[in-house]
């Protein structure tokens, strides 16, 4: 249905950010706020409810840009859409108060493929950063954050294969479910974080 008055509405909307962004306790910004709404209720409201929705959505983005997460039994594993080098993760799940993920078995790994999901459009391919790579020593993948040696790994058929001789570390990807080698230095889409249940 068509509404005329939907236009005033949106007109508001920056006065009722301004007003949303002002200090609770203020008088004088809630005096305004219930004069808004007093002359011209229908379009106040409207107005409100557009800049609540659309706060609360920039609130989420804010805070974080988790696509999904899903606990194992002794870990949270995160996925996060940020452009970023392998290096970059790593730090950024540091900070986060976590590590770049390592599956370190079958189940894991099913849980981080599941937070990535399954892509059949081939025109993208995108690279989410785990922590393994053989930048160290060529053939030798080793768990980046703690330097050791590998228990498990999940390579696709083929991989790793230094294509150019510069793959060195290692993601997971929506267009497969094993892992790949690639260079360190490209921006991935995003990386997997890792958190330990207390």
């Amino acid at each position: 249905m068509f509404h005329p008055r939907a236009p005033q509405a949106l007109a508001l909307v920056p006065v009722v950010v301004t007003l949303l962004v002002a200090e609770t306790h203020s008088h004088p910004t809630q005096h305004v706020a219930q004069q808004i709404i007093k002359n011209d209720f229908g379009a106040a409201q409207l107005g409100l409810s557009i800049v609540i929705n659309q706060m609360a959505l920039l609130r989420i983005l804010n805070e974080s840009s988790i696509l999904s997460t899903t606990p194992t039994s002794r870990k949270t594993y995160r996925v996060y859409e940020h452009l970023a080098t392998q290096s970059q993760a790593v730090q950024a799940c540091q900070q986060l108060g976590g590590r770049l993920a390592l599956p370190t078995n079958e189940a894991e790994e099913k849980e981080v493929t599941k937070l990535i999901g399954i892509t059949f459009d081939t025109t993208i391919f995108s690279v989410y950063w785990i922590s393994v790579s053989d930048e160290q020593a060529e053939g030798n993948m080793i768990d980046i954050v703690t330097g050791q040696h590998l228990s498990y790994t999940n390579f696709e058929p083929g991989q790793p294969d230094d294509a150019g001789g510069g793959e060195d570390c290692v993601h997971k990807s929506a267009n497969f479910r094993g892992w790949n080698d690639h260079q360190c230095t490209h921006k991935g889409d995003g990386y997997v974080c890792e958190f330990m249940d207390v």
